[in-house]
């Protein structure tokens, strides 16, 4: 199950203004009309004057490292998966620490990529769990938070696009239809 969304813009969604290395960039993922994910990258003092072209999904805030330009992480960066959206929502803070922000979707997203066995766990206590991400050896804390059956009932439509991939839920085929007995 991939999404194909954008990595990081050069510009701001809002103002079409270059980002400078270490500016805030707020960032959203949002599914817009035609149910597509679209990422939205604007500066952090833009961010409450932006106008999201659909539903928000999932907001953060990272700072603004401009890619070199090999060519190989361009091939890389055009589609964004499950693991590179638990990666993204890590990047701008320093690593060991413990962040709050998006808690319950980067626990569920570490819990997903556990079972792929793209995260390895290497620590659990009971404020939270320390992954180690095989591919890249890098660790990450996600704070252990509940999630409870209202998060999920809350963000059911939100998190639609990880459980089937942002296929309408009516592609299976028809309800079979009842039929009297005489």
């Amino acid at each position: 199950m991939e999404w194909h969304i954008s990595p990081i813009a050069s510009k701001s969604y809002h103002s079409g203004k270059d980002f400078a290395k270490d500016d805030g960039v707020a960032c959203a993922l949002v599914k817009n009309g035609e149910g597509e994910l679209v990422r939205v990258d604007t500066l952090v003092s833009e961010a409450n004057k932006v106008e999201m072209p659909g539903d928000v999904l999932c907001r953060w805030t990272q700072l603004f490292k401009p890619k070199p330009s090999d060519g190989k992480e361009e091939a890389e960066a055009l589609k964004l998966t499950a693991d590179n959206l638990f990666i993204s929502f890590f990047e701008g803070e320093e690593e060991g620490t413990l962040s709050e922000e998006n808690a319950e979707l980067k626990l569920f997203l570490g819990l997903m990529l556990e079972r792929r066995r793209v995260l390895r766990v290497k620590a659990r206590t009971r404020k939270y769990t320390r992954y180690v991400h095989r591919p890249s050896k890098r660790e990450f804390l996600v704070p252990a938070v509940d999630l409870d059956p209202r998060f999920f009932i809350e963000n059911e439509e939100k998190l639609s696009f990880l459980i089937d991939g942002g296929e309408d839920s009516e592609a299976g085929g028809d309800e079979p239809k009842e039929t009297e007995e005489s």
